[in-house]
């Protein structure tokens, strides 16, 4: 999964992941265990999660033209950390 960071004011970061596309529908187990596996290590480091958001990129399979059908194939996830006072990073 790829991970752009970015500084947001005063001890805060906000890490956008990217899973990869691979057509089929997301798999949100994958997803959310890849980003606590790197929340426990950013925890180790001194940063802990606040909150988290999700978009849509990609609407696969849509069948005939129905509104509605298909599945998501890409999706991002902002999280924004924060600096705990005290931990050396």
């Amino acid at each position: 999964m790829e991970m752009q960071e970015y500084e947001a004011g005063p001890d805060h970061v906000i890490v956008l992941y990217l899973p990869a596309d691979i057509g089929t529908e997301i798999d949100p187990v994958a997803i959310f265990s890849g980003i606590a596996a790197d929340a426990a290590s950013r925890a180790d480091t001194g940063l802990r999660m606040l909150s988290m958001t999700t978009m849509p990129l990609r609407h696969g399979g849509a069948w005939a033209g129905a509104e509605g059908s298909g599945y998501q194939t890409k999706t991002s996830v902002a999280v924004l950390y924060e600096r705990w006072p005290g931990v050396k990073a």
